[in-house]
């Protein structure tokens, strides 16, 4: 017997094993505000099923599922075993003294013993708890209104001598609402599963959610079983009405990501008819209320806005349990905790006091087992790591190859399982199998390499369901004689081109460090790679940040990538490579419109140097945006401390950037460590450029009565957006800015036949030439902007000029390259390249523009609209045309900064 005390109330636990059982002990009682709940450990029951029985001073009744609903009784197991029953205070055999006063007994008794004599356990709990005017409990199996019975006295105001006359009121009728009203007496309702208790002081109305009169109501967008009832008590003069309502949410959970959403109307309209006043809100788990340091603790929140609480609650807390599935053949898992919130409100004079308790189980996710292998190939044993499960899993067998084995089996036969629990309840498996068991197959490659081989099946089942599901593994491993790392590269156009051979050596033994970085999977994703066991293949782009700058020239920049191969597990530089190659690119770009623009990156040879403290002859004039390793210039030839001289015809514009630092250089900046840099531009007098072939694609005519011949199609990018000036095949790579926006045009340069029209099919960009490689950005799907992201894709329309005589031969649109950054989640880790290396690709099509008749050839984009607000997208080719009509053309490299 335990006892402690609370206030001036001692309350008393009485655990009673008849045939007395020495860990009966273990049973615990706990009183939870309106609640009492018992904890049977799954030891007494030896996991087993268990009978309910509820026990008073004069009966002991056999509690089933549906007169537990009935009578105000919760019984559910944890993942451990462990059965957790809950009672009401108010249920239909608590006893009761006053209103305050309650004591709970109940009986478990396991379903393998068959009379009570064998072996029972009883356990009874004393708990005290102020009532409300009303209180609302809502139970995962029922909803229970309990509420203050007023009986009215009658005083004689004439007659002194006369006492006070309590009448005699009896409960007579009761009206249910579900909405329409119907009249039952007591014993009909409780004979369809409703539970009526009435003392001079409460009424109790209890009724399970699948009962007939209950029916469904939303509130605030979330569905609520609702339960209404007036109670009608009368004597031979006078009647009395006790009204009585419950209302319990069925939905409100949401999920979105990792995270669980739970929603509580702050208002539930069918227990108020006036304007509240909310008194107190708490957040509980399994029926416990949870102090703020609590909540805190575990990562929980609680939220108001105008008509809900919100609880937030992490996938994974542990307060709840993951459970095991088999869905299709593959394993699955769910996630359930049971949040609780406690309201209490004040409605004129009387208080309610809410209890909601609502488990919440997540959606099945699929759940691939993390394998760990930790063979070490000088002592000539498997080694593998299984994990990680949840408790209801087990391991029944294990097929090495063609030969299944049970657990009891494998450690006879000398191979070596082990299951290993921890304390976030979860568990793995882990097993060494000799390279020399009969199942290990051995494989020769080659005459100095040697590799093992084991197939390994795990089958495993799920409690108490008995679900089986199976996990299957190659393991391999290989001796070779010992053959070095190597590491080679050649250039490329715009990038570095490195290729590392692993030899004998484990790759994952093998560290790579590229520059100042170590490579690892986040970094190695921004680039464009190849790789198997044996080698890397890796495209580096050469403004990447790992890229060393030698020298800077009017023509490009010569650049300097160095690639070290070291044993992380020896701590042994493996190999050193360097390599230097000219990159023929232009820095410095002039336009028309009298602006320059220059890009500049930071030399080796002036360590110190920060791009953001370049400027031009006028120190004021700094880069417009700035990184660590490159600064970005964008000036007007009038402005800067710019010079301007004439030579016949031509203008000569000039400036230079220079390293002007307000603070003194550090002492080991040696006088000759400079940065300097002059840009020129020369305009001629009344010339204009026109700069327009590039990716020229020959397109044959798809209709004969289009005309005869070939048609060019070109897909050009424009150096500004009213597209007078293009770039051509020797200025690529072209450098842009992710803040830029791209300007493209696809057309027919030299065809006259106005019947004629080119429709943009489709249009993406990849990281590399091969226009099928991943990963993919679409800009135009169908002739529409993408529906991913509609906003990244803006067409504009195409109006007669100098250069454009029929606008039907061409077609522009608008790229916001921002998206690209956006879209990728590594761009955001350490070592990110800043660099993104593009190509363009587009799907293309001449029509016959007299399709239009029947809808043959174009078709409108719903919702497009162009920046001026005319209609975007005006056609399109409809679904009709077959792939072979399809004709393509490529741009790029365009190098994204």
């Amino acid at each position: 017997m335990g006892c402690f005390e609370i206030g001036a109330l001692w309350l008393m636990v009485t655990i009673i094993s008849i045939h007395a059982d020495p860990s009966a002990d273990e049973v615990q009682g706990e009183c939870l505000g309106n609640r009492v709940q018992f904890t049977l450990p799954g030891s007494l029951s030896a996991g087993g099923p268990l009978e309910l029985y509820a026990v008073n001073d004069t009966q002991t009744v056999l509690l089933t599922p549906h007169l537990a609903a009935q009578c105000g009784y919760t019984q559910k197991s944890d993942p451990l075993g462990n059965t957790i029953v809950s009672a009401s205070l108010q249920s239909c055999y608590a006893e009761k003294q006053g209103d305050n006063e309650f004591r709970v007994a109940m009986q478990f008794k396991p379903y393998e013993f068959p009379t009570l004599s064998e072996k029972v356990y009883e356990v009874f709990k004393f708990c005290s708890h102020t009532v409300s005017s009303r209180e609302i409990l809502c139970e995962t199996n029922y909803m229970e209104v309990s509420v203050r019975n007023a009986i009215p006295e009658i005083k004689t105001a004439s007659v002194k001598q006369l006492p006070t006359v309590i009448p005699n009121l009896q409960l007579w009728r009761i009206l249910l609402y579900s909405p329409e009203e119907k009249s039952f007496d007591k014993e009909t309702l409780q004979a369809m599963g409703y539970s009526v208790q009435s003392s001079p002081t409460r009424l109790v109305m209890r009724s399970p959610y699948n009962t007939l009169e209950t029916f469904l109501q939303n509130v605030d967008d979330v569905d609520m079983m609702v339960f209404k009832s007036v109670v009608l008590f009368r004597d031979r003069w006078m009647m009395a009405l006790v009204e009585s309502a419950a209302a319990c949410p069925i939905s409100g959970a949401s999920f979105v990501g990792q995270m669980i959403y739970w929603r509580v109307p702050l208002h539930i309209t069918p227990l108020v008819s006036l304007e509240v006043e909310i008194l107190d809100v708490h957040m509980g788990i399994n029926g416990r209320r949870l102090t703020s340091d609590e909540m805190e603790s575990h990562n929980y929140t609680m939220t108001f806005n105008e008509s809900h609480v919100v609880v937030e609650i992490p996938v994974g807390a542990s307060d709840g349990y993951y459970k095991s599935h088999v869905l299709e053949g593959q394993y699955h898992v769910s996630y359930t905790i049971e949040p609780m919130l406690e309201f209490l409100w004040k409605e004129g004079q009387d208080e309610t006091m809410y209890k909601v308790l609502f488990p919440i189980t997540t959606p099945l996710t699929a759940w691939s087992p993390q394998v760990t292998d930790y063979t070490e190939l000088e002592l000539r044993v498997f080694d593998v790591f299984l994990g990680f499960f949840p408790p209801d899993v087990e391991l029944l067998n294990i097929t090495f190859g063609s030969e299944m084995l049970t657990v009891s089996e494998i450690n006879i036969k000398g191979i070596n399982l082990e299951e290993h629990s921890f304390p976030n309840n979860t568990k793995a498996f882990a097993v060494q199998v000799p390279f020399s068991e009969p199942h290990v197959q051995i494989k020769t490659f080659r005459p100095d390499l040697r590799t093992y081989v084991l197939d390994l099946v795990f089958g495993f089942v799920i409690l108490p369901e008995h679900t089986a599901f199976s996990h299957s593994m190659v393991l391999e491993a290989s001796s070779a004689d010992t053959v070095l790392p190597h590491v080679g590269g050649s250039c490329n156009e715009d990038s570095f081109n490195i290729y590392i051979i692993y030899g004998s050596t484990p790759s994952s033994q093998i560290k790579i460090h590229l520059g100042h970085l170590e490579l690892n999977e986040k970094i190695l994703q921004q680039y464009e790679h190849h790789s198997n066991e044996t080698h890397l293949v890796l495209i580096v782009p050469f403004l990447a940040p790992v890229v060393a700058f030698e020298s800077v020239q009017l023509t490009g920049i010569l650049g300097r990538i160095d690639v070290e191969i070291y044993d992380s597990l020896n701590n042994l530089s493996f190999n050193e490579f360097s390599l230097s190659c000219p990159f023929f690119v232009i820095l410095s770009e002039c336009f028309s419109n009298g602006t320059i623009t220059v890009v500049l990156p930071k030399l080796e040879s002036v360590p110190h140097l920060l791009p953001g403290e370049l400027s031009l002859r006028d120190p004021s004039c700094k880069p417009s945006y700035s990184q660590d390793y490159y600064a970005y210039f964008h000036f007007g030839v009038t402005t800067c401390g710019t010079t301007r001289k004439f030579v016949e015809d031509t203008m000569i514009y000039e400036n230079e950037v220079t390293w002007k630092r307000d603070a003194p250089f550090p002492e080991t900046v040696l006088p000759d460590q400079e940065y300097r840099f002059t840009v020129s531009c020369v305009y001629i007098a009344n010339a204009t450029q026109n700069m327009i072939l590039h990716a020229v694609s020959h397109l044959k005519e798809q209709h004969t009565d289009v005309g005869k011949g070939e048609l060019t199609v070109s897909l050009r990018l424009s150096k500004d957006m009213v597209y007078r000036l293009f770039y051509h095949d020797g200025d690529y790579p072209v450098l842009k800015f992710l803040k830029q926006s791209l300007y493209f045009e696809v057309g027919m340069d030299r065809s006259k036949d106005s019947r004629a029209a080119v429709v943009l099919e489709n249009c993406w960009a990849t990281l590399s030439k091969d226009k099928e490689s991943k990963p993919r950005w679409d800009l135009i799907v169908d002739g529409c902007a993408s529906p991913k992201v509609p906003e990244q894709t803006i067409f504009h329309p195409v109006v007669a000029d100098d250069r454009v005589h029929i606008p039907d031969h061409f077609r522009r649109f608008e790229v916001k390259t921002s998206a690209w950054k956006e879209d990728d989640e590594s761009s955001e880790s350490e070592g990110d390249t800043s660099v993104r290396r593009v190509f363009v690709h587009c799907d293309v099509i001449i029509c016959h523009v007299d399709d239009t008749a029947d809808g043959g050839c174009y078709k409108g984009c719903p919702e497009a609209l162009n920046p001026d607000g005319s209609s975007s997208n005006r056609v399109r080719r409809s679904s009709g045309f077959s792939e072979e009509a399809l004709q393509h053309v490529s741009i790029g490299p365009i190098l994204l900064i």
